[in-house]
């Protein structure tokens, strides 16, 4: 058969821009983002800004041809300053342009910095944000307990949902990453959060462990695994009962929709202070390895409406179901 291509819109919800350190004051940068352009800018004082890239009035790119002056982002050849907010801010006094220009207006998306990233909220038809990004321990200055934060980040071709079902597909961990599996222990859906535990056993030395990180003198262990997800562009996760004492692994993955067939994953790993020099850089590569295997796999999948699946699976389409809720109908003119 044909490929099928991913039948759905852009995802509603809060998507990650950029990392927050990626985002200077007096900086704007040009991100694709939910097959929109977008200018993300930061003010002078430190205030984020994410504004759909083009001039109200002029219709030039300000994500390329902007210049960040005070609080505002201004447009170089008109002279039209707009704020966070997307408003006209002031037009200079040596322009031609009309005052009627200050009743224009750029599409300004919700935008927050928290757990070390920038974080925009899209919606389809445009509606205001319907829940907020949650705080993650251990990447908003609690610092005593962890070690240093690792950032990896993935260019994928497919779409957030296809990369999130890989995580309820139980059945491809041990053929595609020569892992154990992860079946659930326990499951909390509760409207657009979603909880999943499970426990399973771990080689810190697995395929996917770069061998300069291997560990000498470690057996296989089992740890409990938690992950959350806040709709599609938050997860958290969180493994504990780590050797030799018990340490902790954290992770957060802040994912952004590019266009109907391209994502960024952008994932922020660190562990408790007491595994840091010996375990615990074996547990952040393999994890950071282990999506490589996964993308030819994604660059080549057509997607399947209605898969048949047999023991071993997962609740795919418990999953399917569950994340239904984060595409809306279009508007029609």
């Amino acid at each position: 058969m044909p490929k099928q291509e991913f039948p759905f819109p852009m995802p509603d919800g809060w998507f990650c821009v950029l990392r927050s350190h990626e985002l200077k004051n007096g900086e704007v940068k040009s991100v694709k983002f939910c097959e929109n352009d977008i200018a993300a800018f930061r003010t002078e004082s430190g205030k984020i800004g994410v504004l759909d890239a083009y001039c109200g009035y002029s219709g030039i790119n300000l994500a390329l041809s902007g210049k960040v002056e005070g609080e505002t982002l201004s447009c170089p050849k008109q002279g039209i300053k707009w704020d966070i907010s997307g408003s006209c801010a002031e037009i200079a006094s040596d322009s031609s342009v009309p005052e009627s220009a200050k009743d224009i207006k750029i599409f300004s998306y919700p935008v927050v910095d928290v757990n070390g990233f920038i974080w925009a909220w899209h919606h389809l038809n445009k509606e205001a944000p319907q829940w907020e990004v949650p705080l993650i321990e251990g990447f908003n200055g609690d610092d005593e307990k962890w070690g240093k934060v690792h950032h990896y980040d993935y260019n994928i071709n497919t779409v957030l949902q296809e990369i999130a079902e890989n995580d309820v597909d139980q059945a491809h961990f041990p053929k595609v990453h020569g892992s154990p599996s992860l079946p659930e222990t326990e499951a909390i859906t509760e409207g657009i959060y979603k909880k999943t535990i499970a426990e399973t056993l771990m080689d810190p030395n697995n395929d996917s462990v770069s061998e300069e990180y291997k560990v000498e003198n470690h057996d296989m262990f089992t740890t409990t695994f938690t992950r959350e997800s806040w709709g599609l562009g938050t997860v958290g996760l969180k493994m504990v009962n780590l050797p030799p004492s018990g340490g902790e692994f954290i992770m957060v993955n802040a994912s952004c929709p590019v266009d109907n067939s391209h994502s960024i994953l952008r994932w922020s790993m660190r562990v408790s202070k007491d595994i840091e020099d010996e375990l615990g850089m074996a547990i952040i590569d393999g994890i950071a390895n282990g999506v490589l295997d996964d993308m030819p796999i994604w660059d080549n999948k057509s997607y399947v409406s209605d898969p048949i699946l047999c023991d071993g699976d997962g609740p795919i389409n418990k999953f399917r179901k569950w994340v239904s809720q984060f595409y809306s109908v279009p508007l029609q003119n």
